[in-house]
């Protein structure tokens, strides 16, 4: 017992000594203590003496307030040598940061002279870290919540593990250097001029905003992204868009090791500060319509041909031809999202036999503005020179070599799984991407409703506003019927039943004038907001929950292209196999209707639409 008592005291004795020790007797002390000790070894003067003569240890802070934001940084605290030249070659915490003419230091009669002073940027400005931090954990940022550890030294624990050993490299520093050097071609940061090349050459630009550089809508504005995130994050990001958000649309772009680490050094320097310009200068800048922060002018808008962005064929080609045109599909990354032969960006519909489904005007009007033909296209608007258009356009018109029909199955595997999916249920590899929809062929209720002839012309012709191209000129009329059937018997597994007669005109009964509209528009706020949402957009409160989607009622391409008789139809007697009930059953006459589809038809009179942009 007696023993017992006196083990049980040691340890406790032990455990306070360790707890005393932990509270009173710091690294950094012992650090200082190794430095003075050392330099008063090497002192060789009475001025090296003297600087050290006398020095305890205590806590050395730097209070940045003459560059950029206030900082306070206390990094010399373990750091102590870092001006002294003559501990270049001791092992950290107390080796010299190195002098370096890259980095402005100059010689001058044989004694280096820094550009960066410690005191008047502090540390942190260029290696990011926790300034406050005094001990490692915390100075490094290795903290899970601090979003900015040390730029390519730490790795946090919970990063990706095949992605950690590519994030340790001091080339990530040029990423702050960039916030003040934002010259585009500045000698020191040449993985950031890469990075920034990248992100035009592989038309980020089109779907990303960067304050002064960029002004796509699509994705996340970038203007901050290198302060919001990590350098994992922006890593996995790349490589991995679907890895933070499932909903994402970017496509994985196969970019080398190398790409990705200049691009991800890129994003990292975008801050949305400039450490070298005053918010007035930015005002001002913004005043002139214009941003100082590393100007550089988007492919095809003026000034382009003066930036390395613009790629050679941009700025040289005045002929349009289908080589170029060729050329630019691959050097523009189009493949990224589209397939073309066997390559396949899993995104955007097949390009392989564009040449027989759409003619030139759409192609042209689809690049100049994707949502004038396709409502709701996610493809970016990219601002390439005419030129450029004209030469992809050539290309695109060129590819008329028709896919085998061996069978309608191999056709449909082929060619039409890729949007309806394998099992006919809508599914396909890019279905998501697409809106609206593609049909779920497996709906008896819609595939029962609707006629031969009706779903034979959606074939060949397509349909307008929709990405279902027009096939008509890809397979002949007996190859269309075979198809029909096929579908029909393979997925659609109710029994065809006669189609019921319906009462409904073959045009509106209701002259267009403004008291008409008045009235459609009264009724559409009172039925159909739900679905349709106020602005007919097809993003009502409701919509989420539906498949498929409720129709955006702007889609003028798809409105001027239906007939009075089918919007008749489908608002008394709804839509099969979706959400859109029998508006008949509900009390709304015909000469509702009648107003309804007037006011439908306002919505989109002033739109631009052409019915001969398919090829047919």
């Amino acid at each position: 017992m007696r023993l017992a008592l006196a083990i049980a005291a040691f340890v406790i004795l032990i455990i306070h000594g360790l707890v005393f020790y932990d509270q009173f007797f710091h690294k950094w002390e012992s650090y200082q203590t190794a430095y003075f000790d050392q330099a008063r070894a090497l002192a060789k003067t009475d001025t090296e003496r003297a600087a050290v003569s006398g020095r305890k240890p205590r806590i050395e802070q730097t209070i940045v307030t003459t560059f950029g934001e206030n900082r306070v940084d206390r990094c010399l605290t373990c750091h102590i040598g870092s001006d002294d030249p003559r501990f270049k070659e001791h092992a950290q915490p107390l080796r010299s940061h190195p002098f370096s003419e890259a980095l402005g230091d100059r010689l001058l009669n044989g004694k280096w002279e820094r550009r960066h002073k410690f005191s008047d940027f502090g540390c942190t400005v260029c290696h990011d870290g926790q300034g406050r931090g005094l001990e490692t954990f915390y100075a490094h940022g290795e903290d899970h919540y601090w979003n900015d550890p040390l730029l390519g030294y730490v790795t946090q624990h919970d990063w990706r593990a095949e992605f950690k050993d590519k994030l340790k490299s001091t080339e990530f520093m040029q990423a702050n250097c960039a916030q003040c050097h934002t010259e585009e071609n500045f000698k020191s940061t040449p993985l950031v001029a890469q990075g920034r090349q990248l992100f035009f050459r592989k038309n980020c630009y089109g779907c990303h905003r960067i304050e002064g550089l960029s002004s796509g809508t699509l994705g996340p504005d970038l203007s901050e992204v290198g302060k919001k995130f990590k350098l994992d994050y922006l890593w996995e990001s790349i490589v991995d868009p679907r890895a933070n958000s499932k909903t994402s649309v970017m496509p994985q772009f196969k970019l080398s090791e190398a790409e990705i680490r200049a691009l991800v050094t890129f994003l990292k320097s975008r801050r949305g500060i400039n450490y070298s310009e005053t918010s007035l200068d930015r005002y001002r800048a913004t005043l002139a319509g214009k941003s100082t922060v590393g100007k550089v002018a988007q492919p095809g808008q003026p000034g382009a041909a003066a930036t390395s962005v613009a790629t050679a064929s941009s700025v040289v080609a005045t002929v349009p031809t289908a080589a170029l045109g060729e050329k630019l599909i691959n050097d523009k990354s189009c493949l990224a999202c589209h397939k073309l032969g066997n390559q396949d960006g899993g995104v955007a519909p097949d390009l392989s036999f564009a040449g027989l489904v759409r003619d030139e005007q759409w192609f042209m009007e689809h690049f100049r503005d994707p949502r004038a033909r396709v409502a709701d296209s996610i493809m970016p608007s990219f601002g390439f020179p005419e030129t450029d258009f004209l030469s992809i356009t050539a290309y695109l018109k060129s590819l008329t070599t028709p896919p085998p029909f061996t069978s309608p199955a191999e056709f449909f595997k082929g060619t039409c799984a890729r949007c309806h999916g394998e099992k006919g249920d809508g599914k396909g590899a890019i279905a998501v991407y697409l809106e609206p929809y593609p049909r779920d062929l497996t709906k008896a209720g819609f595939m029962n409703s609707k006629s031969d002839e009706r779903l034979i012309t959606s074939i060949k012709e397509g349909v307008a506003g929709t990405s279902m191209a027009p096939w008509g000129h890809v397979l002949n009329d007996e190859q269309v019927r075979s198809l029909l059937a096929y579908i029909r018997q393979t997925y659609v597994k109710d029994k065809q039943r006669p189609l019921k007669e319906r009462d409904v005109p073959n045009t509106n009964p209701i002259a267009m004038s403004a008291e008409s509209v008045t009235r459609g528009d009264q009724i559409f706020q009172q039925r159909c907001t739900g679905c349709h949402g106020k602005k007919a957009d097809g993003k009502g409160p409701n919509s989420l929950d539906i498949l498929p989607r409720p129709r955006n009622l702007h889609n003028a391409d798809f409105l001027n292209a239906t007939t009075d008789r089918r919007l008749f139809e489908s608002i008394l007697y709804g839509v099969q196999g979706t959400a859109m009930p029998p508006w008949v059953d509900y009390g709304l006459t015909k000469n509702d209707v009648g107003n309804l589809v007037n006011y439908l038809r306002s919505l989109n009179q002033n739109a631009q639409t052409t019915k001969t942009g398919n090829k047919h």
